[in-house]
């Protein structure tokens, strides 16, 4: 029983230790600026704010895929008038 609960207490450390380091990474990313950031990295940005926004507002996982899409949908057209509006 001992033994158990050492385990147990041990990869509960574990698991915390990792999610400390998820956040760091994810925190270092979404502070950067957008300009700097390629496609694809921006694409993964919008899909994380996204599904996060959808988990927020309890859509279930099955009906997520509209919102997330519609929603990344909407900050490319934004990023893109953005720049458009820089640019001229």
């Amino acid at each position: 029983m001992l033994r158990l609960s050492g385990c147990c207490w041990i990869s509960l450390a574990i698991l915390l230790l990792a999610n400390n380091v998820v956040v760091a990474q994810t925190a270092q990313t979404t502070s950067t600026p957008e300009k700097s950031l390629s496609k694809s990295a921006l694409r993964r940005q919008d899909r994380q704010e996204c599904t996060k926004q959808a988990v927020q507002q309890n859509i279930e996982r099955r009906n997520r895929a509209a919102p997330v899409r519609k929603c990344m949908a909407d900050r490319q057209a934004l990023r893109k008038a953005s720049q458009k509006k820089g640019s001229t």
